[in-house]
């Protein structure tokens, strides 16, 4: 055999070589494929186009390797799958990016859903509230317009017996005993005068009886020795400014105390924390001498 027949066979064997590197490395990528596709079967549409483009590029990949061999040649072995794999690389790149983008899209939507219904929650629980708040309202209203009629109603009874009665209505809170009389006197008459005028003196003599019970209260109550009622008025009166003003320095002194004990226990604390850290800062020093005095200690007795 001669030398160029030899040359030939090498040459021969180093591009088969290649080639079924090159058809190894395209049926790894096809396998990878056929993988996700089957794992990812319930993805969407775009996931589905991403793959399809993947699986065209390994193709494309490998009939350019197989077409070319003298650029193999020349390039090396494995130019070919090298782009190949480059660009099946920044394929899957995209397509985890847009899955990611996926992922985020749809928690951000459940995260739109959550508050969603944590503000209809609240917003049902505030009416809920609004309505108890109504029918407590309208339930109180009903108790007051109750005891109004009963009121209106006791008051009715009373004119009309008053009226039955033939004594004149009196307004609270002074009130009239009814005078029994068998014949009621005509209106305009002298008898009809006599009584109205007797009604009158009772009630004038009860208020003034109220009256002075009032003022005899008020003069227990206040440090007077005076009978005049008008003078124990004027004592009440006097009383009661007193009262006051004490009562609004006593405000402005129990104020100022309050201030002066906040201050006080403030610095208190202050004082405290300072003599705290000289305490640590003492414990510290007499750590450290304890620990000088065992190693001299140590050499000492070495």
């Amino acid at each position: 055999m001669s030398k160029r027949d030899l040359e030939t066979e090498s040459g021969s064997d180093i591009n088969k070589k290649p080639k079924k590197e090159e058809l190894a490395i395209d049926s790894e990528l096809l396998d990878h494929h056929s993988n996700n596709s089957s794992s990812n079967a319930p993805n969407s549409k775009e996931d589905d186009e991403d793959d399809d483009q993947v699986a065209t590029a390994a193709i494309v990949a490998a009939a350019a390797s197989i077409a070319s061999p003298d650029q193999h040649k020349d390039d090396g072995p494995s130019a070919a799958a090298a782009a190949a794999a480059a660009a099946v690389q920044q394929l899957k790149q995209q397509h985890e990016q847009q899955h990611q983008q996926q992922q985020q899209q749809q928690h951000q939507q459940q995260l739109q859903q959550h508050q969603q219904h944590q503000q209809q929650q609240s917003q049902l629980t505030l009416q809920h509230q609004h309505q108890q708040q109504q029918q407590q309202q309208q339930q109180q209203q009903q108790q007051q317009q109750q005891q109004q009629q009963q009121q209106q109603q006791h008051q009715q009874q009373q004119a009309d017996f008053v009226y039955k009665s033939g004594a004149p209505s009196v307004s609270s809170p002074y009130t009239i005993t009814p005078i029994p009389q068998s014949i009621k006197p005509v209106h305009g008459t002298e008898e009809w005068h006599k009584q109205r005028k007797e009604n009158h003196k009772e009630v004038e003599r009860r208020r003034r009886e109220s009256i002075n019970l009032g003022i005899k209260e008020l003069a227990q109550l206040i440090p007077t020795s005076d009978t005049n009622k008008a003078q124990i008025l004027q004592r009440a009166v006097e009383y009661i400014k007193r009262l006051k003003e004490n009562e609004s320095n006593n405000m402005e002194k129990w104020t100022l105390e309050k201030l002066l004990t906040e201050q006080a226990v403030s610095e208190l604390s202050n004082s405290n924390e300072k003599l705290k850290q000289e305490l640590e800062r003492a414990y510290r020093e007499i750590e450290q001498w304890k620990r000088q005095a065992k190693e001299a200690e140590k050499k000492l007795a070495e």
